[in-house]
């Protein structure tokens, strides 16, 4: 069973789903006053996005969104490097398509989205074999124990995974050791972007998650949103450095020049919050700074290879190998199963993810090559392109997404997201308690807080 197939274990069915999204973004046949007071949302993100268009839906006409990168999108990146060839450097999937309100605006974008199959998956040993049959079947029990004990775990925890699992499989033998290694990385920590050691034993109770099949989108993320960032009144370039809020008015400071306006819309990722770059004058209350303080912030890269030719299997959506140091190197997927071009993707996650950002290009893609020529053979071609991500150092984010630290319960999220003295307020994938890490669970926290401020 595979890291996906995982999580659909804990998905539970979400009802009245349309009636709930009807109610958070103001649609229906009763016409909205058109409300004077300015509304400036810090951050040009997915978030940052429904917040808009939830705010101009609810009657708000004077709405700015500041953003400090040269581009839109936040964590939704999809690269044109290569013209012919857009890949994602960020969000790559919908995940769970039933319900999901991504899924709606892909239809309505009319953009592509190709199914993933996570069973059609090839697994290799540290040589570079291919496993037998015997070799599946006698991990499959391990397997399956696994996930049978993440899944009761309760949804908060003081203790990390590593502690619970420690004392969970003790009795297991070394071969046995290396491969629940192995496991947990490709199913737990590659999902959370961190290691064991830093994730809450009950991470993978906490939250919701919607039925259905993930899909990607085989021309870029980009497609569902960029029309929709086009309408809007965006500032880019402008780093916000300094919030000020008062009884009457917010102030906010960027290296380039002072906005003003009746409220606010924080949408920096939690990475951001964490670094304190951004000062907030009153400072925030002590719950909000303690939640920033608490919940993790994972590392996801990626790294693409380009050839010009395919020397794997086409047939096969992706494959997993079994690293002598468990997480290096193991995830790749086979973008060519959904895009008929020569291209591989690694995912590197939680502090290896990290390591990796100190070395240069060359170097990583020269240690991915040889985990690729060992399963593949030598003579294989070297790669004529690349593009990697460096996440945990990005300036605009320090990181991918958050993850369930020891200790956080949905208590903690509540007190990120809840809103400060009616003029500040917060969104983004970290302040959704039913759907974090995800681009989703964005775009519902940037709805939310828009009918917050519509509310008043």
């Amino acid at each position: 069973m595979n890291r996906r197939t995982y999580l659909k274990f804990l998905i539970a069915t979400l009802s009245s789903w349309g009636a709930c999204l009807n109610a958070q973004n103001g649609s229906g046949s009763k016409v909205r006053a058109r409300r004077k007071e300015s509304v400036i949302i810090v951050g040009a993100g997915v978030a940052g996005l429904a917040a808009a268009e939830t705010l101009r839906a609810n009657g708000f006409d004077n709405i700015t969104l500041l953003e400090g990168r040269d581009r839109v999108g936040g964590r939704v990146w999809t690269s044109q490097v290569w013209p012919d060839i857009p890949v994602d450097l960020g969000a790559s999937w919908i995940h769970g398509q039933r319900g999901n309100p991504i899924t709606q605006l892909a239809r309505e974008a009319g953009v592509n989205t190709s199914t993933t199959d996570y069973d059609n998956r090839t697994e290799y040993n540290p040589e570079g074999n291919r496993l037998s049959r015997a070799e599946e079947r006698r991990w499959d029990k391990l397997s399956t124990q696994l996930h049978r004990w993440v899944v009761r775990q309760g949804n908060s925890s003081e203790q990390t995974l590593a502690q619970a699992l420690a004392i969970k499989f003790s009795d297991l033998s070394d071969a046995e050791q290396a491969h629940l290694a192995y496991l947990v990385n490709g199913m737990i920590e590659q999902e959370l972007a961190a290691d064991a050691a830093e994730v809450s034993a009950g991470a993978y109770a906490y939250g919701k998650a919607f039925s259905g099949d993930d899909l990607l989108f085989p021309q870029g993320y980009m497609q569902v949103f960029a029309p929709r960032f086009a309408a809007l009144d965006i500032r880019t370039n402008q780093k916000v450095h300094t919030i000020q809020y008062q009884d009457n008015q917010v102030s906010i400071l960027t290296d380039q020049q002072e906005f003003k306006t009746d409220r606010v819309i924080v949408t920096l990722p939690l990475g951001v919050l964490q670094r304190g770059d951004v000062t907030f004058a009153p400072e925030l209350p002590a719950a909000k700074q303690a939640a920033i303080a608490k919940i993790g912030m994972g590392c996801l890269n990626k790294l693409y290879l380009r050839f010009d030719k395919t020397f794997w299997p086409n047939d096969v959506e992706g494959f997993d190998y079994r690293s002598p140091d468990p997480g290096q190197w193991s995830q790749w997927l086979n973008l060519g199963y959904h895009t008929n071009e020569p291209v591989l993707l690694a995912f590197n996650s939680g502090s290896f993810a990290r390591q990796i950002e100190r070395h240069s290009d060359e170097k990583n893609v020269a240690d991915a090559m040889m985990v690729l020529r060992r399963i593949f053979g030598q003579d294989i071609p070297s790669p004529i392109g690349h593009q990697m991500t460096r996440w945990a150092t990005d300036p605009f984010s320090f990181g991918s997404y958050s993850f369930v630290a020891p200790g956080v319960t949905t208590a903690t999220v509540e007190d990120l997201a809840r809103p400060v003295d009616n003029r500040l307020f917060f969104a983004g994938e970290a302040t959704s308690i039913d759907y974090p890490s995800t681009v989703h669970g964005a775009h519902l926290s940037g709805q939310k807080a828009a009918n917050r401020i519509s509310n008043i």
